[in-house]
């Protein structure tokens, strides 16, 4: 870098903290997927039994049974797989927008399918929309115990933001920083 242009000090743009509605959405998301393989391995498990107990007590429609049964473990499995991949690991990643629709349809469908995890997912859907907006508006709500993030003044107008979220103040236009 030359005299004119100096290397800069501070990352920019400055990482986000995590917002903390992030953290309650990825709780409650997999709390529900929890309550939901519990619930899968009870339905497997009772497919398992009953298709042994087919085995032993044959009756004419024996087959037609397991084969409902066994695409209903299958359906749940594959149930299961969406919720973790469009859901929780997009929470993981930072991604809420993105997670937000698959939060929502797999709460609804849950609903159905078992009433506690829809409705954990329908709070974890409500916590993502909280999480998208503290991350656009970051001073709107506290830092976490522990972190301290310097802020600067802009010297016409006197909005506080923190350093290095923004090169000129969106308020006056005035550079901020030194």
């Amino acid at each position: 870098m030359s005299v004119g242009y100096p290397a800069p000090t501070t990352v920019f743009p400055a990482p986000r903290p995590r917002p903390p509605s992030a953290g309650s959405a990825e709780t409650l998301v997999l709390v529900a997927l929890i309550l939901q393989i519990i619930g899968g391995v009870l339905l497997i498990g009772g497919i398992l039994f009953f298709f042994g107990w087919a085995a032993y007590h044959p009756f004419p429609f024996a087959w037609l049974v397991v084969l409902v049964a066994g695409i209903v473990g299958g359906v749940a499995i594959l149930f299961l797989y969406f919720a973790y991949t469009l859901s929780y690991r997009r929470i993981q990643q930072g991604d809420y927008a993105g997670a937000q629709a698959p939060t929502l349809v797999i709460g609804i469908l849950s609903i159905f399918l078992g009433l506690i995890p829809g409705i954990l997912y329908l709070v974890g859907y409500s916590k993502l929309s909280d999480a998208i907006r503290e991350q656009q508006f970051p001073g709107s709500y506290p830092a976490p115990m522990g972190t301290m993030y310097s802020q600067t003044a802009c010297r016409s107008c006197g909005r506080v933001y923190y350093t290095g979220q923004f090169p000129f103040c969106p308020n006056c236009g005035q550079k901020l920083g030194a």
